[in-house]
């Protein structure tokens, strides 16, 4: 087997780090570093940068996929990764930002029914609404083995 770049980041034997776990002051961040490790190094199993959540942090950072994943390819650990985002982003709007993500919820019940055939555990869990929670779970279930 030849070796992986990024050897932690095979998202096809784990999940990448909490949408809570922050990196640069920003939550989403950390797993959106952990995706485009995995994405570079083809090991994304199901996950996705874009669309999606990580999609809208770096463009609510003003900041492109490509130019993020090149900036990960050549900065590789997670410190100065952040200095960059630092560097190319507006620290002053990282409070909203979290604040929007943090409280990010699915809307309505139609909404909610978009994102069933995704994530199957909606319909046993009426309960379940903001979309950190839901990812949290999400990862857990994907990466918790099944008793034989």
């Amino acid at each position: 087997m030849t070796e992986l770049p990024f050897p932690e980041a095979d998202l096809r034997e784990h999940a990448p780090r909490s949408p809570r776990v922050e990196l640069a002051g920003l939550v989403l961040m950390a797993r959106t570093v952990d995706k485009a490790r995995a994405k570079l190094q083809g090991t994304l199993g199901e996950y996705k940068i874009g669309p999606g959540l990580s999609a809208y942090l770096l463009d609510m950072l003003g900041i492109g996929e490509d130019d993020f994943l090149a900036a990960v390819r050549e900065l590789r650990e997670d410190e100065p990764i952040a200095v960059w985002i630092r560097a190319h982003s507006d620290p002053s709007a990282y409070a909203e930002i979290n604040q929007r993500f943090e409280t990010r919820r699915i809307r309505d019940a139609e909404h909610r029914a978009q994102f069933s055939p995704r994530y199957p555990f909606l319909d046993e869990k009426p309960e379940m609404w903001n979309w950190f929670e839901i990812l949290e779970y999400d990862d857990r279930e994907s990466f918790t083995p099944t008793p034989r």
